[in-house]
Parts: structure tokens; C-alpha cells; sequence
């Protein structure tokens, strides 16, 4: 019978240290200049009016209710990236570093393939 009287709170949880309120706080957030480095980290997900897309801002400066911010003011947020509807989001698909406007506004994204990097060279 001391077997069934264990406490529910306690009971399949694993104790990780972590307390809800580490957690960090979600920032949507827009792009405020043609120039941005940034690492993605999750998948496109589509909403009513636009997509949006787990990022790292590394570079450049970002937009989120009226207020702009810096690349490492938004370190201490889970930031989303907001596009709008009529983005072409295809070329974001499985790519993971992206570098925007940093020639003639043209937009450079790291393959995840190494099947261009054959003889050892990067491309």
C-alpha cells in the first residue's frame, strides 16, 4: 500500500532544475532594416495573415509593437519572425543562416546540403 500513496505532484516529472518562469518570453517581431543576419531555427508556420519563423537575430534591427530593437536586446526572447502573406518562403524552406542586403538587397541563404561542397571547397 506505500506504494499507491505517492504524492501526484511528484509523481513522472523529472526535476531539470527549471522553473516555469525561466522560460523565456515569446517577441514577434518584424524586420526595420534591409540588413539582417539571422539563424533559423524551426519551421515556416503559417497564420491568418502572415507566416512566421523561430529565428536567432544575430545582426540588424527588428520591429515588435511600434518599438525597434537591436540584435541583442532580443537575446533574452524566443523571437519569431513575422512575413507577410505575399513573402516567397520557399527559399526559407530547410535552410538554417540567413544574410539579407548585404549586396544590392540580394538575399544570400546557407545551404544545408553538402553536396555543393565537393573537393573541399566552400561555395
Amino acid at each position: 500500500m506505500g506504494l499507491l500513496n505517492k504524492s501526484k505532484s511528484n509523481s513522472g516529472k523529472k526535476d531539470d532544475g527549471r522553473q516555469k518562469s525561466d522560460r523565456k518570453k515569446v517577441k514577434y517581431v518584424y524586420l526595420s532594416s534591409k540588413k539582417a543576419i539571422f539563424i533559423i531555427t524551426g519551421e515556416v508556420k503559417e497564420s491568418k495573415y502572415s507566416y512566421g519563423v523561430p529565428i536567432i537575430p544575430l545582426h540588424g534591427y527588428y520591429k515588435a509593437n511600434g518599438k525597434s530593437y537591436t540584435a541583442k536586446e532580443l537575446s533574452d526572447y524566443f523571437v519569431v519572425l513575422n512575413l507577410p502573406k505575399d513573402a516567397d518562403i520557399s527559399e526559407l524552406k530547410e535552410k538554417r543562416v540567413v544574410i539579407l542586403g548585404y549586396d544590392k538587397d540580394a538575399l544570400y541563404i546557407d545551404k544545408n546540403e553538402t553536396d555543393d561542397e565537393e573537393g573541399g571547397e566552400t561555395k
